[in-house]
């Protein structure tokens, strides 16, 4: 059994090891959902965007920090793409040992989720994918400013800088947004481990090869300048119950530009997965 620790009221810990750990959160009462942020992020971001959608359904949302991040630091024992699916495994055990489960992840966390879902295809309820970093070279989108209103202008210089990379859609509702889920998250990650560990594989269970029959969702943006996603629509190949919607004017802060769309499409996926 893995060794779980209560670090405080709320977070909740794995290790594997002295220097390979997880920490984590868990809310509500139902089915386990582990929920994966992007790199150089945190569980804080995918919490914020997320329990909204959830609202009141019965979904155990567990948020994690990937190794190198928040507070799963340090993580110098993590070696490998796959230490890192080792030790989600260690919260899946503490967290969801029988049963299904659901699997969501935003960016690289995303890819996270399908390498997580190839070792436990019999095992998963869904997954969703928000997104999704993919493999391979990045087929890009131009990331042009689909509204700017000078909110901006509000933020010290270093952090318009964050919020200008990442958003596309810059209005007030937006940078509440930043400030609220996006701008707490960042900035705690060790490198070392991020060079070593976080990457797309190679994976022992290589996603690609692994079919996928729980209902799946996936979800892009037509402005997203860091992962693209024309690749991403290629997912569905292999997955005969898959949802695949590619959201115009966004970019890859998607979730919190179109927080109502993702969300509907959230509550259609979750109702196909019986949650």
């Amino acid at each position: 059994m893995p060794r779980l620790s209560l670090a405080d009221s709320l977070t909740r810990r794995v290790r594997a090891g002295a220097h390979a750990s997880v920490a984590y959160d868990v809310v509500g009462e139902g089915v386990p959902l582990l929920a994966l942020h992007g790199a150089y992020s945190s569980r804080g971001e995918v919490r914020g965007f997320l329990e909204p959608m959830i609202g009141t359904r019965a979904v155990r949302r567990i948020y994690a920090d990937l190794p190198g991040h928040g507070e799963s630091r340090p993580s110098s024992g993590v070696a490998s793409p796959d230490g890192v699916l080792d030790l989600l495994d260690l919260v899946l055990e503490a967290e969801a040992a029988t049963g299904s489960f659901l699997l969501l992840g935003h960016s690289y966390g995303g890819h996270v989720a399908r390498a997580l879902a190839a070792r436990h295809p019999s095992r998963l309820a869904g997954i969703a994918l928000i997104c999704p970093v993919i493999p391979g070279p990045w087929d890009t989108a131009r990331g042009d400013v689909v509204r700017d209103d000078g909110v901006a202008d509000a933020l010290e210089q270093g952090e318009r800088e964050e919020f200008e990379g990442y958003f596309v859609v810059r209005t007030a509702e937006t940078l509440d947004r930043f400030r609220r889920d996006v701008l707490p998250a960042m900035g705690d990650v060790d490198d070392e481990t991020l060079e070593r560990a976080i990457g797309a594989g190679p994976h022992a269970v290589d996603p690609d090869q692994v079919a996928i029959t729980a209902p799946m969702l996936i979800v892009t943006a037509r402005q997203d300048r860091y992962v693209g996603w024309h690749r991403q629509q290629r997912l569905a190949d292999r997955c005969p119950h898959a949802t695949v919607a590619t959201i115009a004017d966004a970019g890859h802060a998607l979730p919190h530009e179109r927080p109502a769309l993702v969300g509907a499409l959230l509550a259609d996926w979750l109702d196909r997965a019986g949650s």
